[in-house]
């Protein structure tokens, strides 16, 4: 146990420091939202290359991808409807929050614990999950984002935004160098994408730290313990159903997916509302909320499997 919480000391003195700095008035909104765009515009779309590029999706059990697929879509749909209707979102803010149950927070803090805990290939199944993620759910999100965060809905436009969307065109490119089985060897280019991709964690642990010194007051509300209870509780115990009932999975078939299971809500949704202009406050206290909980869950998975 002792173990286990000091290798998690990082991320939580990562996501301090930022709420220190924001504390002090060092940091503002406003350079956590700089942050947030680089990560959205530079290290998220190296990260995602790095990642599709390096990984072999057809070599994970496909009852893992199934199973967790279809647990993020009625998580997220819940979470957008729960947003949507019964808190009167707007659209593009549910989306987001759909976004940050779904995708869990397995980039920032789920891959760096496995890569400490567990086999290689566990490590392997979240990056495959990941993957997933990037190619199918947020090329999904971000379709309808772009789609509903303007007014006036122009084709010529509406693709010209999609096409340079950096999500997007990073998802391309590393599709294309896969398909074409390119490699970017030891060179400055792997070196360059390697260190951008690195600076995710960090820099959005630290982003969450800042917003959250901003917006620290009623942490602790419906709207945040209903996306908790979505995505600490309801994620695992659909996901081992739909393992189960599909595919007749046992615990130790589902490792990977079950540990991205438990993991708190996805910290990328800060990236997105700093691109598509929407408010973090809410986000940011369910994203923290479940961040702590989370620890306690991923304590009793790791010494589960």
């Amino acid at each position: 146990m002792t173990n286990i919480l000091l290798s998690l000391t990082p991320f939580i003195f990562t996501t301090f420091l930022g709420y220190t700095l924001g504390y002090l008035k060092i940091f503002d909104q406003q350079n956590a939202r700089s942050l947030n765009l680089f990560l959205f515009y530079v290290a998220i779309p190296a990260l995602i290359v790095k990642i599709v590029t390096e990984s072999n999706i057809g070599d994970v059990a496909q009852h893992q991808l199934f199973s967790y697929f279809l647990m993020q879509i009625i998580c997220g749909s819940g979470a957008f409807y729960l947003t949507r209707i019964y808190f009167k979102k707007g659209m593009s803010e549910a989306l987001i929050w759909a976004l940050t149950v779904a995708l869990c927070n397995h980039v920032l803090l789920i891959l760096p614990i496995t890569k400490v805990f567990f086999t290689e290939d566990v490590s392997f199944q979240v990056s495959s999950i990941i993957v997933m993620d990037c190619v199918l759910l947020i090329s999904i999100i971000t379709f309808f984002l772009e789609v509903v965060s303007h007014e006036k809905f122009q084709l010529k436009l509406f693709l010209k935004r999609i096409f340079f969307n950096p999500l997007i065109l990073s998802i391309l490119f590393s599709s294309i160098v896969k398909v074409l089985d390119l490699n970017f060897g030891t060179g400055p280019v792997n070196y360059t994408l390697t260190k951008l991709s690195e600076c995710t964690m960090p820099v959005g642990l630290l982003a969450l730290g800042i917003i959250l010194s901003q917006v620290s007051s009623n942490i602790i509300n419906t709207l945040t313990l209903s996306i908790t209870f979505l995505k600490l509780i309801m994620s695992p115990l659909l996901l081992f159903f739909f393992g189960f009932i599909f595919f007749d999975a046992k615990i130790y078939d589902l490792e990977g997916a079950l540990l991205v299971s438990v993991g708190p809500c996805g910290a990328m949704a800060l990236a997105f509302c700093a691109a598509y202009n929407v408010s973090p406050d809410g986000l940011v206290k369910a994203i923290f909320l479940s961040t702590v909980l989370s620890f306690v869950s991923i304590i009793l998975m790791i010494q589960l499997l």
